[in-house]
């Protein structure tokens, strides 16, 4: 069970931070393609890798806590606040700015902090 969790998990993790990655390079920077798509997939693996660890209970490091935390959250937080604005309120050509300026920041910034608490809490628990 918990097996077959990590995977899901993971696979959801890496799709979700592609996307965000992705779409912010895309959107904000003028990188050729291929460049913004193996650094998102590099982004995304590492997300995974994370995510991976985190169900299996494994510790990490304060570092890597909080860069798979701000990844993990800042995907989740653009991927919710980009594509909801679009479902909810379908005459709103705006509405994906939402992700872009404030879901994903506030997401970066708490899964950082989320993270490095995180990984503090498993040191002090030893």
């Amino acid at each position: 069970m918990i097996q077959t969790l990590k995977i899901i998990v993971s696979l959801l993790m890496f799709l979700t931070v592609l996307f965000f990655i992705n779409t912010i390079l895309t959107i904000t920077t003028g990188l050729p393609a291929w460049l913004s798509t193996a650094f998102s997939f590099g982004c995304a693996t590492m997300a995974a890798w994370f995510a991976w660890q985190l169900v299996a209970g494994q510790k990490t490091g304060a570092l890597v806590a909080a860069i798979g935390g701000a990844l993990i959250l800042g995907g989740l937080f653009f991927t919710v606040g980009f594509l909801g604005p679009m479902v909810f309120g379908k005459d709103t050509n705006q509405g994906p700015l939402i992700g872009i300026f404030i879901a994903a920041p506030l997401g970066v910034i708490a899964g950082a902090i989320g993270g490095y608490v995180y990984a503090n809490n498993q040191r002090v628990g030893d």
